[in-house]
């Protein structure tokens, strides 16, 4: 395997160490393969480490890059060097038919350090794009359509990005929101009339404070099957780290690549469980980029 440079020798050990906080698997090897891949978004990009209060035997680390100034197709990539691979299914397409049918602005990838590529991002322009435009994508799940008119109801109506889960074959509607947007009782509105439990008030009340929310569906199912909300927090006082000792852990030792030590935290709301993803603004670009949209 060639040597990697400087940087991201650096960031590779950052990762390690910040798995190692996490209590997440660590693999080397699928780690470097990423990181080789992608040399250039990995080191000039906005980066960051995501990992959640989810119990230890699932808890995992993720490391995410976003490229929105020099764009480069990351799925092209990941098909040439093997980080994902066509299985007949219909995420297999739906790549191309979102390059074919809706401007692009530029790309996220994210991958498991144990597992390899996981998501591709496809943003849009600053002007979201109508729910409508989905119409246009014949590889989307129907589940998407079926809930199209509900997300329009709850005043969701314009898509900022796009995910494309390869490992859960899966899809995540990204809506752009201000803080304070929506209240609890719209937001518990919301949750029930998909049949979640809510989540309980305190965490309804970080729940108003997302900037993206975003909902998870897949073919094999006609439910959506996660709602999440990104709470950007600009310093480790401002984290909810009485929530799970996990958060408090994460804040104090993960690694960064700048002075600014911002986060990203997210409460999550699915079937099985509700749990809160942190993540680290490693580059320090991560959450300005965020705001931007």
């Amino acid at each position: 395997m060639p040597a990697l440079s400087l940087g991201l020798e650096r960031l590779c050990a950052d990762v390690e160490a910040a798995a190692a906080l996490a209590g997440a698997s660590f693999s080397r090897e699928v780690t470097r393969n990423v990181l080789k891949s992608y040399p250039r978004f990995f080191t000039s990009s906005a980066v960051s480490f995501r990992t959640s209060t989810r119990k230890p035997e699932k808890r995992e680390l993720n490391v995410r890059f976003v490229e929105l100034e020099t764009p480069e197709d990351p799925h092209a990539v990941a098909l040439a060097e093997g980080l994902i691979h066509r299985s007949g299914h219909p995420i297999d397409d739906l790549f191309e038919q979102v390059q074919r049918n809706v401007p692009i602005l530029g790309y996220g990838l994210d991958f498991g350090v144990a597992y390899g590529v996981e998501k591709i991002w496809p943003f849009f322009p600053h002007r979201p794009q109508p729910l409508e435009v989905l119409r246009t994508l014949p590889s989307l799940p129907q589940s998407v359509q079926a809930h199209s008119g509900f997300l329009v109801e709850h005043d969701l109506t314009d898509l900022s990005l796009f995910a494309l889960d390869y490992r859960s074959r899966s899809v995540n509607l990204y809506f752009m929101c201000r803080p304070g947007h929506f209240s609890t009782a719209q937001l518990a509105d919301l949750l029930g009339g998909l049949g979640f439990e809510s989540p309980g008030e305190e965490l309804l009340e970080h729940c108003t404070r997302a900037v993206p929310i975003y909902f998870t569906f897949r073919w094999d199912r006609p439910r959506i099957e996660r709602v999440c909300f990104g709470v950007i927090a600009p310093g480790p006082g401002l984290l909810p780290t009485h929530l799970h000792p996990i958060i408090g852990q994460f804040a104090a030792g993960v690694p960064f690549a700048t002075e600014r030590r911002n986060f990203i935290y997210s409460v999550t709301v699915s079937r099985e469980e509700t749990f809160i993803k942190i993540e680290n603004d490693y580059s320090g670009t991560m959450t300005a980029l965020m705001q931007v949209f």
